[in-house]
């Protein structure tokens, strides 16, 4: 029974390095800590979006890469924020994350205020982010 979930772990990558393939891009695997993982899920869950769709924008942030792949065509649709009412340029009181590729914002920066529905909360955008939607 043990060797049953690293079977598993090895079909996962292999289904997603073929599929990779066949959209002519690279996989890349990297090892985590059980509380990064949780983490990472957590947040891709409160942005309705597939963990690897948050890891690729975010690594596409630090490294200043454009994708152009799934994660804008999302982005493009709206469907990542569909329900956002609207948007609002607004300066941070406080630090926060951005919803689109995590990154920390300092109080003072410019953002993006995604208004919703009431009692749905909000959606907080960075410069890089906003532009995207």
């Amino acid at each position: 029974m043990r060797h049953k979930p690293i079977h598993q772990a090895q079909a996962v990558r292999e289904k997603a390095i073929s599929l990779a393939m066949r959209r002519k891009e690279e996989y890349l695997g990297a090892r985590v800590s059980k509380e990064l993982r949780e983490k990472v899920i957590q947040r891709a869950k409160e942005l309705g979006i597939p963990v690897s769709i948050l890891l690729r924008n975010v690594l596409e942030e630090v490294f200043g890469v454009q994708g152009g792949g799934v994660a804008d065509s999302q982005r493009a649709q709206g469907g990542k924020f569909s329900s956002v009412l609207g948007w609002e340029e607004i300066r941070l009181n406080r630090q926060v994350e951005c919803h689109g590729c995590g990154k920390r914002l300092a109080p003072g920066v410019s953002a993006v205020l995604g208004v919703t529905q009431p009692g749905e909360g909000y959606v907080i955008l960075c410069d890089q982010c906003k532009d995207l939607v």
